[in-house]
């Protein structure tokens, strides 16, 4: 468990910086369609906001970056032998932490973007995270 101490916070910090590559990649993707003169989606087509946003593409690549770093991070301190518990851990943990913190930073934003976003980071992380233990659990 010693492992625990050293990538969850590893995990936290580079899949935050993931996730806020992304959402950078995807505000840009939003102010260039604004300036080529796009008009506004109305509040209902939410189909038009994941595509004024580049919403699928930036989170499947958020999805790809969370895999390949917790990849890392289990192929470099963690041991199959540690069993489920340690990997489960380390999910929940850098999930939880994560998303207390992008909810933090959204504070000023509606509910409805705050709920969003650590929707945007919870959901792909925690897949990936699992599918990334998994695959070092085969490999190892």
């Amino acid at each position: 468990m010693d492992a625990l101490f050293l990538i969850v916070p590893l995990g936290v910090i580079f899949s935050l910086i993931a996730f806020f590559f992304f959402e950078k990649k995807a505000i840009a993707s939003k102010k260039l369609k604004e300036s080529l003169g796009l008009p506004t989606p109305s509040i209902e087509d939410f189909y038009e906001k994941f595509q004024r946003y580049e919403t699928l593409s930036n989170v499947i690549g958020f999805f790809i970056a969370a895999y390949v770093i917790t990849l890392f991070l289990a192929s470099l301190k963690h041991d199959p032998s540690y069993g489920l518990m340690h990997a489960l851990s380390y999910i929940f943990a850098t999930t939880f932490i994560g998303t207390l913190i992008i909810f933090g930073t959204k504070l000023k934003k509606s509910i409805l973007v705050q709920v969003f976003a650590t929707f945007l980071y919870g959901a792909p992380h925690i897949i990936a995270a699992s599918l990334a233990f998994l695959t070092r659990y085969l490999i190892g």
